[in-house]
């Protein structure tokens, strides 16, 4: 299986986050405690954004897991083993983008 690559994936991520409205910053420090951690892209103001995990970043989900559970934020979190190519990834995001707009 071929792998997107962490810079082709962010690039496609934040396309798709800025096509949605949303004004992405990218590498954004995010701290929960003592916990921080540098999103990939992130909106300060929608509270709203994204984390491709790869091997090449070596970020751990479960520090993401925890904000999301405690409702701090929207984060769409993808590990690079369930895409293979942009159109996956794409495919995914506007699912997300559809569940968080129930959600609200």
């Amino acid at each position: 299986m071929r792998v997107l690559s962490e810079t082709a994936g962010r690039v496609v991520l934040k396309e798709a986050f800025e096509a949605q409205g949303y004004h992405i910053t990218e590498n954004y420090p995010f701290s929960l405690g003592d916990t921080l951690v540098e999103l990939d892209g992130y909106d300060p103001q929608a509270r709203v954004g994204y984390e491709y995990l790869t091997e090449e970043d070596g970020i751990e989900p479960g520090p993401l897991d925890l904000l999301m559970r405690q409702k701090h934020c929207h984060l769409f979190l993808i590990d690079e083993s369930q895409v293979d190519d942009a159109q996956a990834m794409l495919a995914a995001v506007f699912e997300f983008f559809r569940r968080i707009e129930c959600d609200d």
